[in-house]
């Protein structure tokens, strides 16, 4: 692959880090934090923001080693050719895994809340049809994709600011009614939030002002970290400690609470705009995995490969109704199986290193 017909510029390269982390589990953040440490909660998500903004300094000075290679280079160069084989193989198949997942999850809301009488396969057919064209283009397209849908991002939030009719500050009191440790506890959940960092290993070859990489991961973590930060606090401005918990996504709830005289169902076009944010997600992560197996297996042709996988998706969904209990159990194995990627893999890489120091010559 020509990485340097294929730059990125260091506005893309933030706006990826940024989307990926921005995914589904927004939706449900206020109440999984409501759910371990009450009116405090929001501390943990700046104490997550901190941990994944440590990482992501971390991951840039490993890239740095290497900067003009692309992810399987990457990784065959620190853990030499068997073991990084290996484990570039699990972290495409980990990629697919949690495209899958945030996939299915958007198809299931969209089905729940906007279109109850349509069959699963047909929105996933309709969700797959422009990843396809997105991931075959690939991370060049996504870039400028992700770039043009930014603004939505923005027009979101400020919907979510409008729902503060009667916003009740009460409910963020107290702060630490039990002291410090449900904050502590919480923060293994909101640094779950910020995964989607681990993509830097994948697009950091493909930006244009390397030098530029620190401040812009930086960046891209103060971004997720005021954007749950601000949906978080919305939410527990809307409801109270106890309603919360009893709402599985608070955020899709709340926007129905917008209403306009001028136009009715408001909330269907918003939750529209809202699954086109959360495609970033996995249009990122199905590249990355594909573009890992592609690598790996010396693929011929990439856009059959794509939907070879595309396929299979809308096949098993005809034979596997899901539910949200199932894909509730299977997010948190994806959310275990993220923070051990996003925590192993650099000291797998720092431990492979130092085997192998005699490649940094």
């Amino acid at each position: 692959m020509n990485i340097t017909k294929l730059n990125i510029t260091y506005y893309q390269f933030v706006l990826i880090i940024f989307g990926v982390q921005i995914g589904i589990g927004m939706l449900s953040l206020p109440r999984e934090l409501a759910e371990k440490s009450g009116a405090g909660s929001w501390i943990s998500i700046l104490i997550g923001g901190l941990i994944s903004t440590i990482l992501s300094t971390l991951y840039i000075k490993l890239c740095q080693k290497v900067p003009h290679k692309n992810f399987s280079s990457f990784i065959t160069f620190y853990l030499g050719k068997i073991v990084g084989k290996i484990m570039l193989f699990l972290i495409s198949i980990y990629f697919i895994y949690g495209a899958s997942l945030v996939l299915m999850l958007s198809v299931l809301f969209v089905q729940s809340y906007l279109l109850q009488h349509t069959s699963a396969y047909i929105i996933l057919f309709l969700f797959l049809v422009p990843s396809f064209q997105l991931v075959t283009g690939g991370i060049h397209l996504i870039a400028k994709y992700i770039e043009t849908i930014f603004p939505l991002v923005i027009f979101f939030l400020l919907m979510l600011f409008l729902t503060l009719k009667i916003p009740n500050f009460k409910n963020l009191i107290p702060i630490l009614k039990e002291g410090w440790m449900p904050i502590i506890k919480s923060v293994p959940t909101t640094t779950v939030s910020f995964l989607g960092i681990e993509i830097i290993f994948v697009i950091y070859p493909f930006l244009d002002k390397k030098e530029k990489a620190m401040k812009g991961v930086i960046i891209a973590n103060v971004m997720s970290s005021f954007t749950y930060l601000f949906v978080t606090i919305i939410c527990f401005l809307n409801y109270n400690p106890y309603e919360i918990l009893t709402i599985f996504a608070p955020v899709i709830d709340i926007l129905s609470i917008i209403e306009f005289q001028f136009l009715e169902r408001m909330d269907v076009i918003l939750l529209s705009l809202l699954f086109m944010v959360i495609s970033k997600t996995w249009v990122t992560y199905f590249w990355a995995g594909m573009d890992g197996l592609y690598e790996l297996f010396k693929i011929k042709r990439f856009p059959l490969f794509v939907m070879t996988i595309f396929s299979f998706i809308i096949i098993s969904s005809f034979f596997f109704i899901p539910s949200f209990k199932f894909f509730d159990l299977q997010v948190k194995t994806f959310s275990n199986l993220g923070l051990i990627v996003i925590l192993g893999l650099p000291i797998l890489l720092w431990i492979g290193g130092i085997i192998n120091k005699k490649n940094f010559g």
